[in-house]
């Protein structure tokens, strides 16, 4: 285990989830004026916030304990929460592309009605 790298990896997770729970309470707190529905990508954030401040949380424990005590265990749990921020993120980047493909395929087809290419 490079000691160096996981104690850089340690510091930016625990910026980025700060900053990314701060962004998602922003977020949920505004959503909350468009009919409370629009408070659960801020939700969302804040849980990936967490995620990455979990996963955190176990690196800094990792570099706390000897390579002969509970390195499993805590390897474990940052590799969990770092699988689930991971899967979330991608999901919501799926769906993100999703939406703009059909955002575009709108605004074509609407573009060609309104011109009377229907």
């Amino acid at each position: 285990m490079d000691r160096e790298k996981l104690q850089q990896l340690s510091a930016w997770m625990g910026f980025v989830g700060i900053i990314t729970i701060i962004g998602g309470a922003l977020s949920a707190l505004a959503g909350v004026f468009a009919f409370v529905v629009g408070a659960i990508p801020g939700i969302i954030t804040i849980i990936l916030g967490l995620k990455l401040r979990n996963a955190k949380q176990h690196a800094d424990a990792m570099l706390l304990e000897s390579m002969d005590e509970a390195l499993p265990g805590s390897f474990n749990l940052f590799i969990a929460n770092l699988n689930t921020y991971f899967k979330i993120q991608g999901i919501l980047i799926i769906l993100s592309m999703v939406m703009a493909v059909l955002a575009a395929l709108i605004g074509v087809l609407g573009g060609l009605r309104y011109y009377g290419g229907f």
